[in-house]
């Protein structure tokens, strides 16, 4: 097809050319990253000739009556599940399988119980840098926090949690 002919509606008439003919031979839809990748393609295609000028827009790629992909809602730990949790990484690292293991299962629990007090995802708790932190005295508590700057997000956030000690038999 010449790329002037290619519309949204024909996007759409591919994707389902394409889970129809999945289903046929195989019995099942093709893996959705298939479908992305050809879709991301066919976008570079289009953004490439929109710069040269040989069409004046592009076409809506996006799946009709579908969600976005990027805003998703993670669950979280019911209090039974984090204390399975925090005493399972907390037996592990005062006992490993193997001695040489120990740095790591230490490292683990203390990964364990700085995300739950936190309340980090683990992709914000990997960016963590010394500069986001500062230990400050919570003016209503009167205790000593963490002030965690969260980089990365749409919007700037800070994050309260109780400072975190490292003593693995708190739990």
């Amino acid at each position: 097809m010449l790329l002037l002919e290619i519309t949204a509606g024909k996007v759409n008439e591919y994707r389902i050319h394409r889970l129809e003919e999945c289903n046929a031979m195989r019995g099942k839809p093709p893996a959705h990253n298939t479908m992305h990748q050809e879709i991301v393609t066919l976008r570079q295609i289009f953004k490439t000739a929109l710069r040269h000028g040989w069409i004046d827009h592009l076409p809506d790629l996006s799946a009709p009556y579908r969600a976005s992909a990027k805003i998703s809602h993670r669950a979280w730990f019911s209090p039974e599940e984090y204390k399975q949790l925090y005493e399972a990484t907390r037996k592990r690292a005062n006992d490993p399988k193997h001695s040489r293991f120990r740095w790591e299962a230490e490292q683990l629990h203390d990964y364990v119980l700085f995300s739950a007090n936190t309340g980090l995802r683990p992709d914000e708790a990997m960016r963590l840098q010394f500069r986001d932190v500062t230990v400050v005295k919570d003016e209503a508590s009167g205790q000593t926090i963490l002030e965690i700057e969260v980089r990365g997000k749409r919007a700037l956030a800070i994050a309260r949690a109780q400072r975190v000690r490292c003593d693995r038999s708190s739990g």
